[in-house]
């Protein structure tokens, strides 16, 4: 008798919560986007919108993951939008 059929495969909870926590984020980043949208049409504003959003994001992002970080989010962010604009 092999002794494979005693062995009980567990879970991969790292990568559970992992996945769990991606679909979260991109329901979140969603969901604001939706928010950010309907404010744009409401006050017939965008520039003012794409403003007041940006300056939250990047005063919050810098005090929880500091300068460096918080650049090179926003240089991925600005990389990917590029990308999608070099593509059309």
């Amino acid at each position: 008798m092999s002794s494979y059929l005693n062995i009980i495969p567990f879970p991969d909870r790292i990568k559970e919560r992992k996945e769990e926590k991606k679909k979260k984020y991109s329901r979140i980043r969603d969901e604001i986007e939706l928010v950010l949208k309907k404010y744009s049409k409401d006050y017939d504003d965008e520039w003012a919108v794409i403003l007041a959003a940006g300056r939250y994001a990047s005063m919050k992002l810098q005090q929880i993951d500091g300068s460096k970080n918080t650049i090179e989010f926003f240089k991925k962010c600005i990389e990917t939008q590029e990308s999608k604009i070099n593509k059309n």
